[in-house]
């Protein structure tokens, strides 16, 4: 079963009795306590799969070949158990519950499904096996990580590190692991790379929880069918015209609704028996039922986020949902959304323990010591209400003008959530690959909370940019990690309310100096110079290729104090002034420029681009310092005003060129103004 045991019971001693270092662990010494898969080069072990093996199992297998392949220069041959070729070689590396394998019982009882263990079987032979296909695959990557000393650090050929040696010998030791957060997903990924990068990662989504009540009732069909099913609001039954309207929810206590959603899920299960969980999730955006049935299981007054609280009337219709279905589709589950009205646990409802509620909330806004302790009070809250819980999270890097990492503050959440019930992860990432190991850390920390983030830090910035670079790739994220969960605190943009940071607004790059945008990219210039290899190189200059947008933005924003800046004193601090202004108009061009340029580029790409946000689309920033010199131009200066006008005539088109025009146009003696009565004093001449 899908989900088994880890609902729950997540096996916390085992996790620290076999912890994973950070550091990486490579191949053992060829000796008698080792099994030898290549020498000088050359294979010494066949690979083999159950006869019968399902197609991701072989998946897994040939993944296990070409990166031995690429780290020795031996490619292991592929055979099916039984096969005669299995025995050429003196050793042998099963994938998949091969029949020595299971004879074996080498899988402990409840052991989770994405879980593994890799073990000897007797002297000339290693296992790699998962209570399931994806449980197999990920034993493999565990594998080619452990030995063969792997890191699949971003998505695509460049992001992966792959040690080369001539020799494969693996320690004849049993390695036992499954996760902590059983379900682990990251929505906004581009492309089949960065899938794949997340998958090798241990990125496995199993629940259905997102907004789906609009799919469970279309409005096609049940407001002709079953008006009663639809919400009262304002002393009106809402009726929405089809399933592209949201901003509504059911009458949770309608007679016969229930039992219909029953029938629903029913028939999906039927037609879908592989399937392990439905989606009971509120639609999007409120507008919940007013009728009196409603109101009258509602507790009242608000929750937490000063929304009206019906999570009572909501768990109650989903506990009796669930229970309907089970009586056909046992050990199915049922994910939902802890989410705007229904984000406080119930009252009086104790959840179903097949129901699984996602709490909603931007946990970088627990770097907030008085937000954290109420996130921390309310997580608890949910569990003594259901045994197991999820969180929803938003840890966007893009549409974000600057790498938004908060490592640390990440890991201590994690550890809580593991503390607190919390069994399954999900978060809208959408990631800007400037961000660095960001998503690396979120995907090792879900598999496992205990590991040290520093170690894993450290790591992945050697393995990035090599040893000699690493430290000041280090200091380059330190310093904007400090930036996001200390100084994001006290500026205009951060928000105590909602349930997300306004990761559409650009507020924060007010309290952005010029200085510390050059320092950043004084350490990328260096990590780029002390990386060693070409992979290494390779690595280091995407990061500082996706710096250049941040820098951009950073440049370009137009900072408050700018306006009330002191006017310059001379034509010289005016000329400056254009100067600036020329600068920043540039930057605004520059990061759309790069925005559109990278969008199908594999790894630079913004799920999220900036011109999908009025605040963020950068139309009216740069060239703010421009008009520090519009006095010494309305004075007649001729130097100022020939600058101008080389702006203005400027072939290209330009911000700069834009905002010269105006400022030319304003002090033109052949202006005319836009009303024939500017100053409204001469009355309605009509």
């Amino acid at each position: 079963m899908l989900l088994n045991h880890s609902i729950i019971r997540i096996a916390t001693a085992l996790f620290a009795a076999l912890a994973l270092s950070a550091a990486p662990i490579v191949a053992a010494p060829v000796g008698k306590d080792t099994l030898v898969l290549v020498e000088g080069g050359k294979p010494r072990a066949a690979v083999v799969v159950p006869a019968t093996a399902d197609d991701q199992t072989k998946a897994a297998a040939e993944l296990l070949i070409r990166y031995v392949e690429r780290a020795t220069g031996a490619k292991l041959p592929l055979h099916a158990e039984g096969a005669k070729e299995a025995g050429a070689l003196p050793a042998r590396v099963f994938v998949g519950p091969c029949r020595v394998v299971t004879q074996a019982k080498l899988l402990p009882e409840g052991m989770d499904d994405d879980g593994f263990v890799i073990a000897p079987v007797g002297r000339d032979a290693l296992a790699i096996v998962g209570p399931t296909p994806w449980g197999t695959e990920f034993g493999v990557c565990e594998f080619l990580e452990r030995y063969a000393g792997v890191r699949w650090l971003m998505p695509g050929p460049d992001g992966e590190d792959v040690p080369r040696a001539a020799d494969l010998a693996v320690a004849r030791e049993t390695i036992r692991q499954e996760p902590v957060f059983f379900s682990r997903l990251l929505s906004g990924l581009r492309g089949p790379a960065q899938g794949e990068w997340a998958r090798r990662n241990r990125m496995h989504g199993r629940v259905k929880f997102h907004h789906y009540l609009i799919h469970l009732f279309p409005p096609e069909k049940y407001t002709a069918t079953h008006p009663e099913f639809f919400p009262i609001r304002n002393g009106k039954r809402f009726l929405p015209k089809d399933s592209t309207v949201h901003g509504w929810q059911p009458c949770f206590t309608a007679k016969g609704i229930v039992e219909e959603a029953i029938r629903n899920i029913n028939a999906y299960f039927d037609e879908n028996p592989e399937e392990t969980s439905y989606s009971l999730g509120v639609n999007d955006s409120s507008g919940h039922c007013e009728c009196e049935r409603c109101l009258a299981r509602d507790p009242g007054g608000n929750n937490f986020l000063g929304r009206r609280d019906v999570s009572d009337r909501y768990f109650e219709w989903a506990n009796q949902v669930v229970e309907g279905v089970l009586k056909k589709h046992p050990g199915k589950f049922f994910g939902c959304l802890a989410y705007s009205e229904v984000a406080a646990p119930p009252s009086r409802v104790k959840l179903h323990p097949n129901i699984i509620p996602y709490m909603t909330y931007d946990r970088m806004k627990w770097a907030d010591p008085e937000i954290r302790a109420e996130g921390e009070r309310m997580t608890q809250e949910w569990h003594r209400t259901s045994p197991t819980i999820g969180w929803y999270d938003y840890i966007y890097g893009s549409p974000y003008c600057l790498p938004r990492v908060y490592f640390d503050r990440m890991a201590e959440s994690y550890r809580f959530a593991r503390a607190n019930g919390v069994k399954v992860h999900y978060a809208e990432a959408y990631p800007n690959w400037g961000e660095g190991p960001k998503l690396y850390i979120s995907l090792k920390l879900q598999w496992n909370p205990d590991l040290d983030v520093d170690l894993l830090l450290r790591e992945w910035y050697e393995r990035a940019v090599g040893p000699a670079a690493a430290p000041e790739l280090a200091a380059y994220y330190a310093h904007w990690e400090k930036f996001w969960t200390e100084r994001a605190l006290k500026s205009r943009w951060f928000s105590r309310g909602g349930q997300y940071l306004a990761f559409n607004s650009p507020l924060y790059l007010a309290d952005v100096t010029a200085s510390e945008i050059a320092e950043s990219r004084r350490r990328l210039e260096n990590v780029v110079a002390k990386a060693q290899t070409p992979a290494q190189k390779a690595r280091a200059r995407l990061l500082l290729q996706a710096f250049e947008y941040y820098e951009a933005s950073a440049l370009a924003y137009p900072k408050a104090e700018a306006g009330s800046a002191r006017p310059p004193a001379s034509e010289a601090e005016a000329l400056a002034a254009i100067g600036e202004g020329e600068r920043q108009a540039r930057m605004a061009e520059q990061r759309l420029q790069l925005a559109k340029e990278w969008e199908k580029d594999l790894v630079l790409a913004h799920p999220l681009s900036p011109t999908r946000f009025p605040l963020l689309s950068g139309r009216d920033w740069g060239g703010t310092a421009l008009w520090r010199a519009f006095d010494w131009l309305a004075r007649g200066s001729k130097p100022v005003r020939e600058r101008l006008e080389r702006l203005a005539a400027a072939p290209e088109a330009s911000l700069a060129g834009d905002q010269a025009r105006m400022m030319l146009a304003l002090v033109s003696p052949d202006r005319k103004p836009v009303s024939e009565n500017p100053s409204f004093e001469e009355g309605d001449r009509n």
